[in-house]
């Protein structure tokens, strides 16, 4: 069982928002990427349109780096390009 959450800060560090659900069962990389698409959402939402992401999750940032994203048979992984 898997709970998502993140930390939106602006580029001075000052606190924007925080979020956190449950999502049940999820392998790690899903929850990983999970964060990455509900931060993304909730900045678009807000009017962001370029943003900056620290993640502790290497197999995320390999899969941007790899441009895996949009060839990706993960849903998840498409919508977050």
């Amino acid at each position: 069982l898997a709970a998502v959450g993140g930390v939106v800060r602006k580029q001075n560090g000052d606190w924007i928002l925080g979020f956190n659900h449950y999502l049940g069962d999820c392998s790690v990389f899903e929850v990983e990427l999970w964060g990455v698409m509900n931060g993304l959402i909730l900045l678009k939402r807000r009017g962001f349109n370029k943003v900056l992401i620290h993640t502790d999750s290497l197999e995320v940032v390999n899969a941007f780096q790899d441009r895996q994203l949009a060839n990706s048979s993960s849903i998840l992984m498409r919508r977050i390009n």
